[in-house]
């Protein structure tokens, strides 16, 4: 488990989590931002959001409720809305180079979130997308309900 440093808030690792519940085979069916994939997983299975578990992307504006956390993000980060968004984006296209629509996928985490969506860690082609992301820069640890890191790689170097 890793702890931040100021509260103590805590993110559970893969391995706690995987303890509870298994990996669960999936499909990629689209990625709505960085760190929200919607996955398809079982037989007939309907669609299902996933929110990468223990980071945070910055906003791609891609709907209205991301760009209202994009103007958040701005005051947190000290970011403009286009930096934040370019960064957003870019984290969205990398996922998407890594772990195309249609990959298999393994998802660990069954808890739901506020806004219903699954809490996981995400393995695509033997990566763990949760860690790769804040490892690249493109995603900060987020160890709720604490706020969010700024990821490091943003504002991009243009």
């Amino acid at each position: 488990m890793s702890r931040h440093p100021a509260s103590g808030a805590h993110i559970p690792s893969l391995a706690r989590l995987a303890i509870k519940s298994p990996p669960e085979e999936c499909r990629i069916k689209y990625w709505e931002d960085g760190d929200t994939p919607v996955v398809y997983c079982g037989q007939d299975a309907q669609p299902t959001v996933v929110r990468l578990i223990g980071i945070d992307t910055a906003e791609s504006g891609f709907d209205d409720n991301s760009r209202r956390r994009a103007h958040m993000q701005v005051k947190q980060w000290g970011m403009t809305l286009e930096q934040v968004f370019a960064c957003g984006k870019a984290a969205t296209q990398r996922v998407c180079e890594l772990c195309p629509p249609d990959s298999k996928v393994q998802i660990v985490g069954t808890e739901r979130g506020k806004y219903g969506r699954r809490l996981a860690y995400l393995l695509c082609n033997g990566d763990n997308m949760n860690l790769l992301l804040v490892h690249e820069g493109l995603a900060g640890r987020y160890p709720y309900p604490d706020p969010p890191e700024k990821p490091s790689a943003c504002p991009l170097d243009k």
